[in-house]
């Protein structure tokens, strides 16, 4: 580390206070921490986000003090002859400025450049493309099709199977396509039967879950599972209480139950921002059950307790909506 900050002016900026926003936007920063390297006119460089390690670190540091050229030269020299130092500073730069496009294509590239290093190029392929599905950069199929193969090969450890599986979870789940994760859940889950290490453990626990109740098809199993997580006495606290009613919503297990979880954490949340999240929880569920005058009731307090919170006037047009389209069916 001593060698790549020779040379180095390095400047810490908390990009939440101060004038920290303002050049947060400026330069586009999406997350923390982003590093942006600079020659002496203020030009940038090279740029990258993410803290994996002193020597990864270092790493990027000194490839971006061998190639000291702007962003724009070095996109014009790919252009003319692609190599893998340009291709790897501008899929990091891309990334960092969320054109998680362009940065899969830059590490496709440096892929043939560099076949012996595919493994960790596919790695940075598939973990863009996940965040760019989120943007409608890429769809789940895209990211299915990339994953399957990554899963599916001897070279992926256990405890990467099992962290694969869990951002397929995540990501199929918020695009609605749950049963896109449950091959990868599968595989992971029972690849991982006889694991003894800590950390791959943890997350096979994690995935025991959704392992019983979209690959043994259990519900009430998943059911028990889920609770047995809880603490002493989280039937008290309303916090637990929502994550447990929220749970059952996503899942559309348990939704009787899980409204008067969600009713009781009403009563005892400590503030009006809490209260209203809990709410918006009820609301959900109370639509599932087809209650929906009651899912408008619970929204229009929510937006009067927490009015700032657009989201929430959002959910009561939702609702209002479907009062409206089941009047009308």
């Amino acid at each position: 580390m001593l060698a790549a900050l020779q040379g180095v002016v390095f400047f810490p900026l908390d990009c939440e206070k101060g004038e920290g926003p303002a050049i947060a936007e400026r330069y586009g920063i999406r997350g923390y921490p982003t590093y942006i390297a600079m020659n002496g006119k203020g030009d940038v460089t090279d740029r990258w986000i993410g803290y994996e390690g002193a020597d990864l670190w270092s790493a990027s540091v000194l490839a971006a003090q061998a190639d000291p050229r702007t962003l724009v030269d070095k996109m014009a020299a790919f252009e003319i002859e692609p190599t893998l130092p340009l291709a790897l500073s501008l899929a990091n730069s891309a990334s960092t400025a969320s054109d998680f496009r362009a940065a899969v294509d830059y590490y496709q590239i440096a892929t043939e450049l560099d076949p012996a290093s595919a493994k960790d190029y596919q790695t940075q392929i598939l973990s863009n493309m996940i965040y760019g599905l989120e943007g409608g950069a890429f769809t789940m199929d895209e990211v299915v099709a990339m994953a399957g193969p990554v899963m599916a090969s001897d070279d992926t450890t256990v405890d990467e199977k099992l962290e694969l599986a869990m951002l397929m979870k995540y990501m199929a789940g918020k695009s609605g396509q749950m049963d896109q994760a449950v091959p990868f859940i599968k595989t992971a889950y029972e690849a991982s039967a006889d694991v003894t290490d800590e950390t791959a453990l943890k997350y096979r626990n994690y995935l025991a879950v959704d392992y019983i109740l979209l690959v043994e098809q259990d519900p009430d199993k998943a059911l028990g599972v889920y609770r047995s997580r809880f603490p002493e006495g989280w039937t008290e606290d309303p916090e637990k209480l929502n994550e447990f009613a929220w749970w059952c919503f996503e899942n559309n297990i348990n939704l009787e139950e899980a409204q008067a979880m969600a009713m009781k954490g009403i009563e005892l949340a400590e503030n009006d921002a809490e209260r209203a999240n809990i709410m918006d929880t009820a609301a959900e569920i109370c639509n599932a059950l087809g209650n929906c005058d009651e899912a408008v009731a619970l929204m229009q307090t929510a937006v009067e307790l927490d009015p700032q919170r657009e989201y929430f006037q959002e959910q009561l047009v939702r609702f209002q909506k479907a009062v409206e389209e089941k009047g009308q069916g």
